[in-house]
C-alpha cells in the first residue's frame, strides 16, 4: 500500500501479514537505515530491532498497541529469559505486579505504567489465560480451542507441535489435520462461531446455555466464517511448510542481543496517525517505511477478572 509522502524510500512502502523475516529478506535493514512502521501488536519492531537499524519511529493512532510495546521493550530491558518467556511467551506471570513495579516501570511511560498497572490481572490472574485472550485476538483463540475439543483432534495438535522436523510436520498436518479443517463440517462450525463471538466465549468458558446453534441460516451466510476459515488455511500451509511451529520463535530466542542497554535506543514511540507524524519529519528522514496488517491489542477486558 503506497504511502503519499514526499519520502524517498529505499523500498517502497507496502501491507504485509506480520512475518518479519519476510520483511527482513526484503529490505535487509543496516544500521544506516531509518524505519517508519506501523506499531502493531510490537514484534514487528523487536524485530527490526535486531537489524539495529539508526532510528525506527512506531507509529499507531491506538494508544494500547504502544502499551502493549513499550511493555515488551521493558521486558527485554529489564527481565531474564525466563521471565520474557513467561510473560510474553505464555502470557501469564504470577509476580506482574511486583515485577511492573519494581522493575519495568523505569522503563516505560507514565501512561503505559498507569494502564499496566490498572490492568495487571490479564498477566496475574488464575481466573484468566493470560495476554493473548485480552485482546480482539482472543475471538480467533477462543474459537480455534471450542473447534479443537468439539472436534476431538487434540492429540494431533501436541503431535505437532512436538515435531523434530519440517517434513514430521508436514506429514502429519497434511495426513491428519489438514483433511479436518478442509472438511464442510468444519467450515460450517466456524461460520456458527464466528456469527456469535460472545456465545462461542460462552461455551469456551463452560457457562450459561448460550448455543451458537441458535443461529439462522441468514446469520450464518452473512458471517465472515468462510473468509476466516480461508485465511486460516492459507495462513496454516505455508506457516507449516516454512516454520518448525513447535520451537521457532524468531524474536524471544534473541533475548540475549534485545536485552543489550542500546538495543532500543534508536526507538521513537508515536500515538499518532502515520501522516500526521511523516508531516512533522523532514522529508527524506526515513529510508524505508512499512505498514503493518496485524491483530488489534485493545482494552476489551473481562469486567468479572479480579
Amino acid at each position: 500500500m503506497e504511502i503519499s509522502t514526499p519520502l524517498e524510500l529505499r523500498s517502497k512502502a507496502y501491507e504485509a501479514a506480520e512475518d518479519t523475516r519476510v520483511d527482513h529478506r526484503l529490505l535487509k535493514l543496516t544500521s544506516q537505515d531509518f524505519v517508519l512502521t506501523i506499531t502493531s501488536a510490537g514484534d514487528n519492531i523487536l524485530s527490526y530491532a535486531l537489524a539495529s537499524p539508526a532510528r525506527i519511529h512506531a507509529v499507531d493512532p491506538s494508544p494500547y498497541q504502544n502499551h502493549l510495546l513499550e511493555l515488551k521493550v521493558a521486558a527485554f530491558n529489564a527481565l531474564s529469559y525466563a521471565d520474557v518467556r513467561k510473560l510474553l511467551g505464555s502470557g501469564k506471570h504470577p509476580n506482574f505486579p511486583q515485577l511492573l513495579i519494581s522493575r519495568l516501570s523505569p522503563h516505560m511511560s507514565s501512561r503505559a505504567f498507569q494502564y499496566w498497572l490498572t490492568n495487571t490481572h490479564v498477566f496475574s490472574s488464575t481466573r484468566g489465560k493470560g495476554l493473548y485472550e485480552a485482546g480482539g485476538s482472543r475471538h480467533a483463540i477462543r474459537i480455534i480451542r471450542l473447534l479443537v475439543t468439539t472436534i476431538r483432534f487434540n492429540s494431533q495438535i501436541a503431535a505437532l507441535l512436538k515435531a523434530k522436523t519440517l517434513n514430521e510436520q508436514r506429514e502429519i498436518y497434511n495426513t491428519k489435520i489438514r483433511p479436518i479443517i478442509m472438511s464442510r463440517v468444519f467450515t460450517y462450525l466456524l461460520a456458527m462461531l464466528e456469527a456469535d463471538h460472545l456465545a462461542s466465549e460462552t461455551i469456551a468458558e463452560g457457562k450459561g446455555d448460550a448455543s451458537p446453534l441458535a443461529h439462522s441460516d441468514k446469520e450464518l451466510h452473512s458471517s465472515n466464517g468462510e473468509a476466516v476459515w480461508e485465511y486460516m488455511v492459507q495462513t496454516l500451509d505455508h506457516v507449516i511448510n516454512t516454520s518448525l511451529i513447535g520451537v521457532d520463535n524468531p524474536y524471544y530466542l534473541s533475548h540475549v542481543k534485545l536485552s543489550c542497554p542500546t538495543a532500543f535506543a534508536g526507538l521513537r514511540i508515536h500515538t499518532d496517525e502515520i501522516n500526521e507524524v511523516v508531516a512533522r519529519l523532514a522529508p527524506g528522514t526515513f529510508t524505508v517505511a512499512v505498514v503493518m496488517d496485524s491483530m488489534q491489542y485493545s482494552p476489551v477486558l473481562h469486567s468479572n477478572q479480579p
